[in-house]
């Protein structure tokens, strides 16, 4: 079962990585968190309506997310990502938000590095994200930058071999109407490697992301936010997932699952997908 594959996921993060391999991770970003209070703006503290779900109003934060998902013929991958958000508030209102992440997968596809499917761990591709955010304007909010994907996973199945650039832009809209802190927001960001293993499939991916998220009494919210693909190396080929997201904001932290599955499945990203997801604000 899913609680099962959790607990053997961290079980083999510390036999096969060894406990000074991971520690050393882990401390990192643990460190990079610590430090996040003293190098951020005031203004980006955690307020009673911003429950973290908003990319346009970030806040400093580590976050342990838990995916895990499954694959036609069986096939099973899970992530455990340690993630670090760190917004700087500039002189002129903008914001430069700054996000890198670093996932250990547990995996057992197949490939050239684990040719009989074997259930392996390993590291997966760091990913590092820079956005400038406007001002409010009025009841809109926009932002545009980069995201970068690094090829750093230690076996094939665990990433893609490729380094990925994906410039984006996302704007939100803050109904008068709704409770403080809930918005209708859409994003795209285009995927494409730049360089890397010539072995490896070439990526271009467009995503596109609109939904809302809406904040309920007692701090608990609920969000949708579909991450809709056109995978233009593979036949132009869509993938729209149905997505909903529940969660609460206790104090200066969050919790909350997030569940997937695909309506339109014209290429096999997953069959269906959970998240667990544990932040801390600062």
């Amino acid at each position: 079962g899913l609680q099962d594959r959790m607990c053997k996921t961290m079980q083999s993060m510390f036999m096969r990585f060894g406990v000074k391999h991971v520690s050393k991770y882990v401390a990192l970003f643990l460190l990079i968190g610590c430090l996040c209070p003293y190098v951020c703006a005031n203004e980006t503290a955690p307020t009673e309506d911003n429950t973290g779900e908003d990319f346009l109003r970030p806040l400093s934060r580590f976050d342990i997310r838990y995916t895990y998902q499954e694959k036609t013929g069986d096939t099973e991958t899970s992530f455990t990502t340690f993630r670090v958000d760190t917004p700087f508030l500039l002189d002129n209102g903008w914001t430069l938000a700054t996000r890198f992440d670093m996932p250990i997968v547990h995996s057992d596809s197949i490939s050239s590095d684990n040719p009989s499917g074997d259930d392996e761990i390993g590291s997966g591709d760091v990913l590092s994200q820079f956005l400038l955010i406007s001002p409010h304007q009025g009841n809109w909010k926009y932002g545009f930058g980069m995201r970068l994907l690094w090829p750093t996973a230690s076996q094939d199945q665990m990433g893609s071999g490729k380094y990925q650039m994906a410039p984006g832009f996302g704007i939100n809209y803050y109904p008068d109407r709704w409770s403080d802190g809930s918005f209708l927001g859409i994003r795209f960001q285009e995927f494409f490697d730049y360089a890397g293993d010539d072995n490896r499939s070439d990526i271009h991916q467009t995503s596109i992301k609109p939904g809302f998220s809406y904040n309920l009494q007692n701090n608990w919210f609920v969000s949708s936010f579909p991450d809709i693909r056109i995978n233009w190396e593979q036949d132009n080929d869509w993938f729209v997932p149905l997505n909903l997201k529940v969660g609460r904001k206790i104090d200066k932290r969050v919790v909350s699952i997030e569940f997937n599955t695909p309506i339109i499945n014209g290429y096999d990203r997953y069959d269906w997908q959970v998240e667990f997801q544990f932040g801390f604000f600062f």
